[in-house]
């Protein structure tokens, strides 16, 4: 039996198709190790959206040639997600007939196309085996069989990315794809020329599987994509029948809040998240999800990325700060512990020393409880690359992250004191030394010790202590 290590890089959607991944190899009799030294096929799930996990990437890769080197090994290499553009093999594994029909190419016609040769990435990674689009994931079978020269799993048992079951590694908590591609095109983001256009699962699929899940003991759910608010709205979407889409239209509910009201219906499912959501498709009904149903949890992760009007047109976000901080008081009003995360990129090009005081006057003003912060790299490709300069100094980028993340660590130890002595009920998810760790309903991650009885999976009644940096301490009340 061969064995196969997966790396995922950054986010939420990366580690659930990573979920994908594990299913189709397990079920092909690869086995999984946790050391990427003793694996049969090393697979990196990448992420372009910033470059220091491109540059991982690369490193890593070093490393495989060296040990191949060293120890006379052959570790096979897959690469996919946001690096791969399309998906095709080494020419080594390329026969002369192969070679007939190798094209310049973008989604896969038919099964003779794997042997295409026009990925960027082979000049620069001689050990690369081979690439794959994960929306193609259903010709990793062919692939390996062709590089193995032996029969691996079956070459049409996985068919429709959407439709492809994961392999969940904590049962009690799922993150559901809901949506492939995105639409927006941000000027500096790079996802969809790797995912290209949006793509909604059916409503009825989506059902079906979290109430499967429900009865598979999970309490938590996150629906996942780069931009769930916008679920179901693209042209010709057929998520439903036409006379229930017509009913929700007439009654001012969006796809997207229609889905959680099915959701939140579903028993013994606890909590309900979703990420990421984009500000402009934001709608009233999904804000009022929040507080509507019971099983929603009072958090939201949403993307500023600038507190600069001007720097958001040039972004191509079509949100201004004044629509974000309308949602964000209005969340706050309802409910004073609503979380809210986001999305900062410091230092875009031409942000000037008043643009970049407006963002950091912003994480101040709304109290924004976590912040990704990223410091501007140029992604090859996007709309940015071609029209805008990388004219910020390094240097400059990193005084200024330091500077919002300052901003950032005064907001967490404040919001952190609103839940001092305050009784709240958290999923146990993970377990480390001597401690157990979840997250409150407003996620907040929080640990206490270990207690006999208690397990991974419980939902504990738990009160804060004290406050640790950006983790709050608790004891099981």
């Amino acid at each position: 039996m061969r064995s196969y290590y997966i790396k995922t890089f950054w986010c939420e959607m990366n580690k659930a198709d990573s979920e994908k991944i594990n299913m189709i190899l397990l079920q092909s009799w690869f086995k999984k190790t946790s050391d990427y030294k003793t694996a049969d096929l090393i697979i990196l799930n990448t992420c372009s959206v910033r470059k220091k996990w491109e540059d991982r990437v690369y490193s890593l890769l070093k490393e495989i040639k060296v040990l191949n080197t060293l120890n006379s090994k052959s570790i096979m290499v897959w690469i996919t997600w946001c690096m791969v553009r399309k998906t095709w093999m080494n020419q080594k594994y390329y026969s002369q007939t192969h070679r007939d029909v190798a094209k310049d190419i973008t989604y896969l016609s038919d099964n003779s196309w794997i042997f295409n040769h026009d990925d960027k990435l082979f000049p620069k990674l001689d050990n690369l085996d081979f690439t794959l689009r994960i929306e193609e994931v259903k010709y990793l079978n062919l692939i390996l069989t062709h590089i193995y020269w032996e029969k691996i799993g079956s070459d049409d048992k996985f068919d429709d990315y959407l439709k492809q079951s994961q392999l969940r590694e904590n049962k009690f908590s799922a993150s559901v794809i809901v949506q492939t591609g995105c639409d927006n095109f941000c000027t500096f983001c790079i996802v969809p020329y790797t995912r290209w256009r949006e793509i909604s699962r059916e409503h009825s699929d989506i059902i079906a599987e979290i109430t499967q899940l429900a009865q598979s003991w999970t309490k938590e759910i996150s629906l996942v994509w780069q931009n769930v608010n916008s679920y179901g709205k693209q042209k010709n979407s057929k998520l439903w029948n036409e006379e229930k889409m017509a009913w929700n239209a007439w009654l001012g509910v969006s796809p997207f809040r229609a889905l959680l009201d099915d959701i939140n219906k579903i028993e013994w499912i606890d909590r309900i998240r979703f990420t990421s959501s984009n500000p402009h498709d934001m709608t009233q009904d999904i804000l009022d999800a929040h507080f509507d149903l019971d099983k929603t949890c009072n958090y939201l992760h949403f993307a500023l990325q600038s507190g600069n009007d001007e720097m958001l047109k040039r972004m191509n976000r079509r949100h201004t700060y004044g629509d974000f901080k309308k949602m964000v008081e209005y969340l706050r009003t309802k409910d004073p512990l609503f979380s809210i995360s986001t999305d900062i990129i410091v230092w875009y090009s031409w942000e000037t020393e008043e643009m970049f005081q407006d963002t950091v006057n912003a994480i101040r003003e709304l109290e924004i409880d976590f912040v990704y912060i990223a410091r501007y790299s140029v992604r090859s490709g996007t709309i940015a690359s071609k029209i805008y300069p990388d004219d910020v100094p390094d240097a400059v980028k990193a005084a200024r992250w330091h500077m919002l993340n300052s901003v950032l660590e005064e907001n967490v130890q404040k919001r952190g004191q609103l839940m001092m002595g305050r009784e709240e009920e958290i999923l146990i998810s993970w377990e480390k030394d001597e401690y157990f760790f979840g997250r409150t309903r407003n996620f907040k991650e929080v640990f206490f010790e270990k207690k006999d009885g208690v397990k991974i999976g419980d939902i504990v009644k738990v009160k804060i202590t004290w406050i640790d940096a950006w983790v709050l301490n608790w004891e099981i009340v």
